[in-house]
């Protein structure tokens, strides 16, 4: 019997550990503007707005690898802009916009943290019966599993991403999205472009032929 109550916690742990360790990306808000779905842009200039040079490489690396396809042209910023000690002290965005659009692009994708979220739970303590009957050779045995509790951090990154015309400066598509529990920052940069690309080619702003 305690050969198979020590399963079944190793079971339950590992159900536990998973459900809160697992990565998630949801988009929570969209916007379009109304003619962006008759335009076709094919060069793409995609442009994470951080101070962290990994981070930015990595999550434009993810974002080129899914948009590139049959006539689209994806660069990464960091290819078309070296970064240097300059760019990584600017915080004025409309100065970096400013910068990107004089790259040769139809379209230029970024996107940037816009907020973090910690909030801590705890499960309480649950105590729950065994009720084998006949079973195990336990004939009218019932016994029982104490579960003592345990304390969860939950972690949510938001994030906004923009889509503008290289040649107008405008606005034709905006996304925020939300980012639960990542792993490790390959997982969360993962899985957010891949729901990120995915939304941008339904919505007709990333056309694949």
């Amino acid at each position: 019997m305690k050969k198979y109550y020590n399963q079944f916690l190793i079971l339950m742990t590992a159900a536990l550990m998973l459900s809160a360790c697992g990565t998630s990306t949801q988009i929570i808000g969209v916007w379009q503007k109304p003619d962006s779905r008759t335009i076709t842009y094919q060069k793409v200039l995609v442009a994470s707005l951080t101070n962290n040079l990994t981070a930015q490489q990595k999550v434009e690396t993810e974002l080129a690898a899914i948009l590139s396809g049959p006539g689209v042209i994806v660069t990464r910023s960091v290819d078309a802009f070296p970064p240097n000690m300059e760019s990584k002290k600017s915080k004025d965005k409309d100065a970096l916009l400013k910068k990107l659009r004089e790259f040769d692009s139809d379209i230029i994708v970024t996107n940037t943290v816009v907020d973090k979220k910690y909030r801590q739970s705890y499960n309480r303590p649950y105590y729950g019966p065994w009720g084998w009957g006949g079973y195990w050779g336990y004939r009218g045995w019932y016994g029982g599993f104490y579960d003592p509790g345990f304390v969860v951090m939950d972690k949510e990154y938001y994030l906004e991403t923009n889509v503008f015309d290289s040649k107008s400066g405008d606005l034709v598509w905006s996304a925020q999205s939300r980012t639960s529990n990542p792993s490790s920052l390959d997982n969360f940069i993962r899985d957010y472009a891949q729901v990120i690309a995915k939304k941008m080619i339904e919505d007709g702003i990333i056309k694949q032929y």
